[in-house]
């Protein structure tokens, strides 16, 4: 559904208004900023509230080169603050963080959890996600077995993540014009081909890709704000 919407701000989501009165955001909508629309994904009719959602917090002032991401990913309740007014921009985001992301992002659908991974037990608060993103292909483990949760991740393992999220698309087999195209691994490489293509990331400036560098939870709002607006 596409439906005009003059004030649309990175915050602005669609509600869910249910026959019992609860209130669920549709995590996946989103104001376009070239148009004065709010995309909405639906299945069959439903009654709808489009309001801004945003949070704004201390350590991302507007000035911030991600302050719209931010105000994305948190009106999206795709994921929280660090604190009553932190988030912690220049954090680096985990395994674990970002496979809890995606399953926010599909509205947290139940899964009965099973372990593929010697490190995830039942009851951590990341493990229904690991399990439901492990089953979907979303996500593999180290070789020893292991998944790692609140091991940093890394930008093309970002990209691998999200490009195993939406499909696995085609992407070109162009070359990626950064001096560092070289470091990427062979398992992220179309990954990476396609989030460029896509616009999902970028570079970090003097034709560097840095994809071994650690996603940064600034950067990582950036990317699926990126990714979601390219989805409409």
């Amino acid at each position: 559904l596409t439906v005009p919407y003059e004030n649309g701000k990175p915050g602005t989501v669609a509600v869910l208004i249910r026959e019992n009165g609860t209130r669920e955001v549709i995590r996946k909508s989103a104001a376009n900023g070239d148009e004065p629309v709010v995309t909405i994904p639906l299945k069959g009719s439903a009654a709808l509230e489009i309001i801004d959602n945003g949070k704004t917090f201390e350590d991302v002032p507007a000035q911030n080169w991600a302050a719209d991401a931010v105000t994305f990913v948190s009106g999206h309740e795709l994921f929280t603050g660090t604190g009553a007014n932190t988030f912690s921009p220049d954090a680096s985001m985990t395994r674990g963080m970002l496979a809890k992301v995606l399953h926010n992002l599909e509205n947290n659908p139940d899964h009965a959890f099973s372990s593929k991974f010697d490190d995830v037990g039942n009851g951590q608060w990341f493990s229904e996600a690991v399990s439901w993103a492990a089953e979907k292909g979303i996500v593999s483990g180290y070789s020893n077995g292991s998944f790692g949760a609140d091991d940093s991740i890394s930008r093309e393992q970002l990209a691998v993540m999200l490009y195993r999220y939406a499909g696995s698309p085609a992407a070109s087999a162009g070359e990626l014009n950064f001096s560092d195209a070289d470091k990427i691994d062979g398992y992220a490489m179309n990954a990476m081909r396609w989030a460029v293509e896509n616009g999902i990331i970028s570079g970090k400036g003097n034709s560097i890709l840095d994809p071994k560098g650690q996603a940064t939870r600034a950067q990582v709002a950036a990317m699926l704000m990126r990714y979601l607006k390219a989805q409409k």
